[in-house]
């Protein structure tokens, strides 16, 4: 993903939605409707969206009471997200990540409402430490690994669907050591 229009498209929290589900299994624009409670020209407008960014595809037409039913699925089962070089996508690169973690709590708030039992949510926090740019780097490259392992899961026929939502940053300003000596 590197493209002002993959980005917009998946700026949609509906388009999410739907590369989320179709990750899982293809289908039509009336399924998910369905399943989204939308309008199926709607969730098909969505698809055509997804479709011209390059992110989904018609793997399958089938004739259903006289109409050609597409089904969909996602271009990728783990699609990498790249700064991009034009100028307009930076802005919706930036914003995307918003939206990401944005998005995650969405999902986390909807399932403990859902079912507050402890074993919905596995794990939650948000820990700090104190090192180099090179340290940090290195936790970089090992949380894209875990994050590559859990999205190229191969599908399990039982089970519920997990997600998993990471972010590692420089903390805000507030919890940043001032490095000067104490005036004694």
């Amino acid at each position: 993903v590197n493209t002002a229009q993959q980005y917009k498209a998946l700026g949609d929290e509906t388009r999410g939605k739907i590369l989320a589900i179709i990750k899982q299994q293809p289908a039509t624009a009336k399924q998910l409707a369905d399943r989204l409670r939308i309008a199926p020209g709607t969730a098909g407008h969505h698809l055509q969206s997804l479709e011209a960014a390059g992110l989904a595809m018609v793997v399958a037409r089938r004739l259903v009471r006289g109409i050609v039913a597409k089904y969909y699925t996602r271009t990728a089962k783990l699609f990498l997200f790249e700064r991009p070089e034009e100028r307009d996508a930076q802005t919706e690169y930036s914003t995307h990540w918003l939206d990401m973690l944005a998005h995650v709590r969405r999902e986390v708030q909807e399932t403990v409402a859902a079912a507050p039992e402890a074993d919905r949510v596995l794990m939650v926090g948000t820990p700090h430490a104190r090192m180099s740019a090179e340290r940090a780097q290195e936790f970089s490259r090992r949380l894209h690994a875990l994050v590559d392992e859990f999205a190229t899961e191969p599908l399990a026929t039982e089970g519920s669907v997990y997600g998993l939502g990471v972010a590692l940053y420089v903390a805000p300003a507030y919890l940043q050591v001032d490095e000067s000596p104490p005036k004694v």
